[in-house]
């Protein structure tokens, strides 16, 4: 489970904090740990939020082309147990109600380490998260490439959502629907899976679309740097 981009960079959004650049597909930005890049509605945020963070550098030209260099060794400082980072592109909503949605789905195209714990010191996964009335404690997570991680919580039910098959867990308020398959490009149907929620009774009309992210959680790379890389990203809503 991500720590919340939306209030964190609620702050860095007005104030201009980090550096940021021209909704220009030329603009080349760089951003370190805890800072931004900015194209137009986009946010590319480098979120890193454990408590041991390792080094994390974004190099973006857009929210569609970038990557991220990370060094991570152990997160937590318990052999990759925890979530140090949640690199991602963003967009922030204002609290748009779950029953006004019309359509959204993402198309994505990304690179990521391959491998595990054991085999290379690998622990990621490439996801979208989707966080739910302003709260980071009530999110729906969406895993399409996973290399070494545990969805957190227990499994509720495999589900076959758009054509796609998910194992569906739940932990609290977060709902994570991990592909039985991993992707490394594909589009997902956040609309069918909010309308999957709701009719299991796990989301409800008055519900509010706060944030939509896309991007790696990170809690190892076996203390080496490796690269993490998105070649595509595109959002289709209507709302």
């Amino acid at each position: 489970m991500a720590a919340s981009a939306f209030l964190a960079v609620a702050g860095l959004l007005f104030s201009g904090a980090g550096p940021a650049s021209a909704d220009t597909a030329a603009a080349a930005c760089t951003a370190t740990n805890g800072n931004t890049c900015t194209y137009g509605h986009w946010i590319i945020y480098n979120n890193t939020w454990g408590p041991t963070p390792g080094t994390y550098v974004i190099h973006a030209h857009s929210k569609a082309h970038w990557s991220v260099t990370a060094n991570q060794n152990g997160g937590g400082g318990c052999g990759g147990c925890a979530v140090e980072a949640y690199e991602s592109a963003q967009w922030d909503y204002s609290d748009i109600p779950v029953s006004s949605i019309k359509s959204l789905s993402s198309s994505f195209s990304e690179s990521m380490p391959t491998g595990s714990l054991t085999k290379n010191g690998v622990d990621a996964e490439a996801a979208y998260d989707m966080f739910i009335n302003g709260s980071d404690t009530d999110e729906v997570m969406v895993w399409v490439d996973n290399q070494g991680q545990t969805p957190a919580g227990s499994l509720y039910k495999v589900a076959m959502i758009h054509g796609q098959k998910f194992g569906v867990y739940v932990s609290g308020g977060t709902k994570s629907f991990v592909l039985r398959k991993n992707e490394t490009s594909g589009t997902i149907s956040y609309f069918a899976i909010l309308h999957w929620l709701r009719k299991h009774d796990m989301l409800a009309s008055s519900d509010t679309l706060s944030q939509l992210n896309f991007g790696w959680e990170i809690c190892d790379t076996g203390g080496k740097a490796r690269t993490f890389i998105v070649h595509s990203l595109r959002l289709h809503q209507k709302l």
